[in-house]
């Protein structure tokens, strides 16, 4: 009878077939992280290349694949946790993709890395899943399409006129092509990738020990590449990696227990198109209404949304962060009293 090889080797060992279903679903999650990242929060996509899309598309399916890993090894499924993975996202996104962010400390930071990206991510992630598990979008995530539809908008419109940007106005029907192209590419990946009624399991989303590296070696190198360009200055980076820790040290306390993440709701996985269309026209319908809102640089809706931007991005960590130590403190106490009961029935 044949020896079984040993449990070291079976954990070092590469089974990349096992795991292309998965990687199949980091593809969709990457494009529609592109999506939000790139178009949503206009990051002025007519300025690049059409190798840079690639470039990019990869990148973003490693960022994703983090943020799927972060959501299921931290149990994200709340608001607070959600938001802190979504903020790991966003801060990893900023040095990395987005070295406009780091430009010009703090302001810069919080509210095109903190506030637009973070927002990017977190609806990224509920839109992803929402589409996955297919089931109709009720009145919230309307509600949250239409939302992201009017920052969109006024973003495009206002943002790349301001004095400090000077990228130049951008056209609606410009700003439209984009985003019905990388839409109508996410709903082609949905159809041709997403499973068909087939179980996917949260804990698949969680990277094996070759998968964090395929993930974190090609973002490392983009860091690298833009640090020997000066592109990405040394000490913003060092503000980012400090507020990545603090991130982390608060995500350490929403793991535990056997809750699962939001992506368990995905579980009997069935994509369904028509949501993802109707999500995508109340997006679009929004941002063209926000978009004439916009009549110059000075634009009191321009002024209100950056400050709302801002405001998101200074409030969110520390209100994420008292929430997650709350429930921790509350489940303390809960298991304090139930040890309490136990031990009087023993008595």
């Amino acid at each position: 009878m044949q020896t079984p090889p040993p449990a070291s080797s079976r954990r070092l060992s590469i089974d990349v077939r096992s795991r292309l279903p998965v990687w199949g679903l980091r593809l969709i999650a990457g494009m529609i992280m592109l999506f939000m990242s790139e178009i949503v929060m206009w990051q002025n996509p007519p300025s690049r290349q059409p190798v840079d899309w690639i470039a990019l598309y990869i990148l973003y399916v490693m960022l994703a694949a983090l943020l799927l890993d972060f959501v299921v090894r931290f149990q994200a499924r709340d608001v607070a946790s959600l938001l802190l993975v979504s903020g790991a996202y966003a801060l990893i996104q900023s040095a990395v993709l987005n070295p406009g962010a780091l430009s010009n400390l703090p302001i810069s930071l919080v509210v095109r890395g903190l506030g637009l990206q973070t927002a990017a991510a977190f609806y990224g992630l509920l839109f992803f899943v929402l589409v996955m598990r297919g089931r109709q979008p009720d009145a919230l995530q309307v509600i949250g399409a239409l939302a992201i539809g009017l920052l969109w908008g006024a973003w495009l419109h206002w943002y790349p006129i301001q004095q400090s940007v000077a990228w130049g106005e951008v056209a609606l029907q410009t700003a439209q092509l984009y985003a019905l192209l990388f839409l109508v590419i996410i709903g082609v990946l949905f159809f041709a990738i997403g499973p068909r009624f087939r179980v996917v399991r949260e804990k698949q989303f969680e990277l094996v020990w070759w998968e964090q590296i395929v993930a974190i070696v090609p973002l490392f190198i983009a860091l690298l590449i833009g640090m020997v360009q000066n592109v990405i200055p040394a000490i913003p980076l060092i503000v980012v990696v400090a507020i990545g820790a603090f991130v982390g040290w608060a995500l350490s306390y929403q793991r535990g227990g056997y809750e699962p993440s939001i992506l368990a709701e995905m579980m009997f996985a069935a994509p369904n198109l028509i949501t993802h269309i109707v999500l995508s026209l109340i997006f679009l319908g929004a941002g063209t209404l926000a978009y004439s809102l916009i009549q110059d640089k000075d634009s009191v809706v321009g002024v209100i949304l950056y400050f709302l931007v801002l405001g998101f991005g200074v409030l969110w960590l520390p209100a994420a962060s008292v929430l997650i130590f709350l429930k921790y403190l509350n489940n303390r106490n809960r298991e304090v009293v139930v040890d309490q009961g136990d031990d009087g029935e023993r008595e």
